[in-house]
């Protein structure tokens, strides 16, 4: 469990940090940003900050998954912006599309849920 929350802690304040450094690179190199609409690099900005926050709460979380407080806090912002992101395909959305938001988002979002489950303390300290 430590791994996983340490891996997608990495991965979602590495995102955040690049946001807040080259937001203009960031909207242009994320498969589908684009087609949201303009660059808005306050808001760009904005976003990484929550990106940054959260990775950092897996981070530590990975060095304490028995706290549970920390993934729960991680969990609003990435498993609520995984469930928008699924309520959007189930609205319509090309397979190409829900593969890319599956994987980029969607699984690790709601991943580090299973820290929380029952049997999941085998890997709590």
């Amino acid at each position: 469990m430590r791994v996983l929350l340490l891996v997608i802690g990495i991965y979602q304040a590495a995102n955040g940090v690049v946001m807040l450094a080259v937001p203009e690179i960031w909207y242009s190199a994320v498969p589908g940003v684009s087609e949201t609409g303009p660059a808005n690099i306050h808001f760009i900005r904005d976003i990484g900050l929550a990106f940054l926050a959260a990775g950092v709460a897996l981070l530590m979380a990975s060095r304490r998954p028995g706290d549970g407080r920390l993934i729960t806090v991680a969990t609003i912002f990435l498993g609520g912006h995984a469930v928008y992101h699924l309520v959007e395909m189930a609205h319509g959305t090309t397979l190409t599309a829900a593969a890319r938001d599956i994987m980029l988002i969607v699984a690790p979002g709601l991943l580090p849920l299973a820290a929380l489950l029952p049997g999941s303390e085998k890997g709590r300290t």
